[in-house]
């Protein structure tokens, strides 16, 4: 089914009331515990997944306006973030780099024309609008605030690069584990050699 005959799918007169808001959901692959959340309040049960509602915690940059595949970057940023999370955000490379992320958006029926609705019921199945991989997780703290930010790029990224197809250590290594032929690569950046004769 696609995103418009979900839509569609939607009872006319629900759609007609004009008692209709739209929320974010957002699933986070982390490597030791996937993550589920939704931009609202309390639990919420969505295509057979129990999201927990953050409120305004999280706040998420501008989503890319295509449908297509897209490249774009997006930035998740938590604020008032304490002293555990800042701990975490620091050691969070290895559990985060690389790893999937998906935001989704679901419509709501805030007063449901069916009277054995609740209030605040999904309206059809929520649909993807971003896929991506997780990148860098970055924190701020000051005086005043503390924040964590992460980023985020689409899945077309790196689509015109060839597969390790950079000279760098780490690309050496995933062709061949244990070389170390460009272990000095780093060195050699920005370097203008002198030949002598």
């Amino acid at each position: 089914m696609t995103i418009r005959d979900d839509i569609n799918a939607i009872p006319d007169a629900d759609l007609r009331s004009g008692a209709i808001s739209a929320d974010y959901l957002v699933h986070m692959d982390f490597v030791d515990m996937p993550k589920r959340w939704w931009t609202g309040w309390g639990d919420l049960e969505s295509g057979g997944h129990v999201w927990q509602g953050i409120g305004d915690m999280i706040s998420i940059s501008d989503l890319p306006a295509s449908y297509g595949p897209s490249a774009d970057q997006i930035t998740l940023t938590l604020q008032g973030a304490t002293q555990e999370m800042l701990a975490l955000a620091k050691a969070a490379s290895s559990r985060v780099y690389g790893r999937d992320i998906t935001v989704y958006q679901q419509f709501f029926s805030v007063t449901p024309v069916d009277s054995t609705a609740q209030p605040w019921s999904p309206l059809g199945p929520a649909f993807a609008l971003y896929s991506g991989r997780m990148d860098q997780m970055t924190y701020k703290a000051s005086e005043v605030t503390r924040a964590i930010e992460l980023t985020a790029e689409g899945l077309f990224t790196n689509r015109n690069a060839p597969p390790n197809g950079r000279w760098t250590d780490a690309d050496q290594k995933r062709r061949h584990p244990g070389d170390r032929g460009c272990d000095r690569m780093h060195l050699y950046t920005n370097y203008s050699p002198i030949w002598t004769v």
